[in-house]
């Protein structure tokens, strides 16, 4: 919720914006009334404001005066400013204080009401992003800060073995490393799996957010109990609590911890979880209890984002748990050009997969069966197999990551075999054709876009980058640029039906991204360049 304070020497004004506008369907709390810049800043030194509509003309301290100083002491605090008139003057002063709009009096309250739900909606996403900054920069600075701690040592040690399994070896390294543990000490082991990043992340970003999700499984599974959450040396993230879970009540609620660990990490750090509890054990036991858990984590292929305790819903590893996946059909269609019938037939295959119990040899064997189709289709035809998705399936643990590699695949390595790729050009022209019919078009979705052009969504904003250098959202806010920009110099039309042409219903988040874009306002730039 967000606070408004509305600024103007003349009472009525004040009283009809505060009391003429239906603030409910907005996520207003508070509007604080001033009738000066002296009185505003009284105000907003005892009360906290998000948006300020100010007039500019008042007797003392103008409403220049009064952003000036706001920028100083409250830089987050956004401003509407009203004025009587179109004081050019004004308007620069206000444009290089960085105030959010200009509007001329008499105000048309529908129409403010739709500026400030705008700057609103703004002030929202400057905060969430504030927020998620200083999240990172604090678990940036912890692990910039972080040495290696000794219980994370020893820990390290036990899992992987360097530690002899004996009670007297486990207590002569619990003395070592001078820990309160003895050797018949109950440890609950819950590994903690990373399957998927939500966005793209680099080796440093991901090492940071893992450490983010470390720290959020100690206050979260630990919630103040003794324990340890750690990373082995393999890289594997592992909750450790001493002691046992308390029986059926306990694990219930473990697994409940589970599952707020995992909706905090899709909601704060991007990624995808999944916890696999196991059981207490002695220290002596838990290195063979550790290896459980990971076993159990790999051959889960088929669940992902959810909770699972040891010896539950694990897959049966039998022989007829591997589906047969036809690579001799494939081979066939793909060779044939047909390409929409091959790929409804590994839907089917991979659908067929999802409702059996896969295990990650099914994973092994339908990747062996893909590749076998295209490596046997380039080599009847004398080509290199193609890089990129065919080439390689790392990464993949899951079904549903395997059918996007599988997909992947097929689009690529069907271009490169039936010889499309070096007509890229005219698949970017059908590209800038399509954005150029439908500018008027509010979401413009890649999704449609690949559609117009026959390919995979992830790989036409490949092709695109690779082809153009910029990203096709990018491309698209270009093209609706140069169209107002030549619409606003070379007709008369209003500025608002320009908007409309290129797709932005809302004038003032249009006058925004224009001004953002171009470096001058629409208005600015018809002045300038129109002919």
């Amino acid at each position: 919720m967000y606070n408004l304070l509305i600024v103007d020497d003349e009472k009525y004004a004040v009283a009809g914006i505060a009391q003429g506008i239906d603030w409910t369907d907005l996520p207003v709390a508070n509007i604080f009334e001033a009738y000066s810049a002296k009185q505003a800043r009284e105000l907003m030194e005892r009360e906290p404001v998000d948006l300020l509509i100010s007039d500019i003309e008042m007797p003392g301290d103008s409403g220049i005066e009064l952003l000036e100083w706001t920028r100083t002491h409250y830089p987050e605090a956004e401003t509407i400013f009203l004025t009587g008139h179109a004081n050019f003057n004004y308007a620069q002063q206000a444009i290089r204080l960085g105030s959010y709009e200009y509007i001329v009096k008499p105000i048309d309250y529908d129409e403010l009401k739709k500026v400030v739900a705008v700057a609103l909606r703004d002030i929202g996403e400057k905060r969430e992003a504030k927020a998620y900054q200083e999240t990172y920069r604090q678990y940036h600075d912890k692990w910039m800060r972080q040495k290696p701690l000794l219980v994370e040592r020893f820990w390290q040690d036990l899992l992987g073995l360097r530690i002899s399994s004996s009670p007297e070896k486990i207590e002569e390294a619990i003395h070592l490393y001078n820990l309160p543990l003895h050797a018949r000490q109950i440890v609950l082991p819950i590994l903690i799996s990373v399957e998927e990043w939500n966005q793209p992340l680099n080796a440093r970003d991901e090492e940071i957010m893992e450490y983010a999700i470390r720290n959020s499984a100690e206050e979260i599974l630990l919630a103040g109990s003794p324990g340890a959450v750690i990373q082995d040396r393999s890289g594997v993230n592992v909750a450790l609590l001493y002691g046992d879970a308390g029986g059926e009540e306990g694990l219930e609620r473990l697994r409940g911890r589970c599952r707020e660990l995992l909706a905090a990490a899709n909601r704060y750090f991007y990624c995808q979880l999944s916890c696999y509890i196991g059981e207490a054990a002695e220290l002596s036991k838990l290195p063979e209890m550790y290896r459980a858990l990971l076993e159990r984590e790999h051959d889960n292929v088929a669940e992902t984002n959810a909770v699972f305790a040891l010896g539950e819903g694990a897959a049966a590893k039998a022989p007829h748990s591997i589906p047969y996946a036809p690579a001799e059909e494939w081979l066939v269609l793909f060779e044939a050009g047909q390409k929409a019938e091959l790929l409804r037939r590994m839907e089917e295959t991979i659908r067929a997969i999802r409702e059996r119990e896969a295990t990650a040899e099914t994973l092994d064997a339908l990747a062996a069966s893909v590749k076998h189709m295209l490596y046997r289709a380039f080599h009847r035809k004398g080509l290199p197999i193609a890089g990129g998705s065919a080439a390689s399936r790392g990464g993949i643990r899951t079904l549903a990551q395997l059918r996007t590699w599988a997909l992947e695949a097929v689009e690529e390595s069907y271009e490169a075999y039936h010889g499309q790729i070096p007509d890229t050009r005219a698949v970017i022209d059908k590209i800038h054709q399509y954005v150029a019919d439908h500018l008027t078009e509010e979401e413009l979705k890649r999704e449609e876009i690949a559609r117009h052009v026959f390919l995979n969504p992830a790989y036409l904003s490949r092709l695109y980058k690779k082809e153009t250098g910029i990203a096709l959202s990018e491309y698209i806010l270009q093209a609706r640029m140069e169209k107002s920009k030549a619409l606003l110099a070379e007709t008369n039309r209003k500025v608002s039906d320009i908007a409309e042409t290129v797709g932005y219903a809302n004038l003032s988040h249009f006058a925004k991204v224009f001004r953002k874009t171009v470096g001058i306002g629409p208005k600015e730039y018809r002045q300038k360049y129109q002919k």
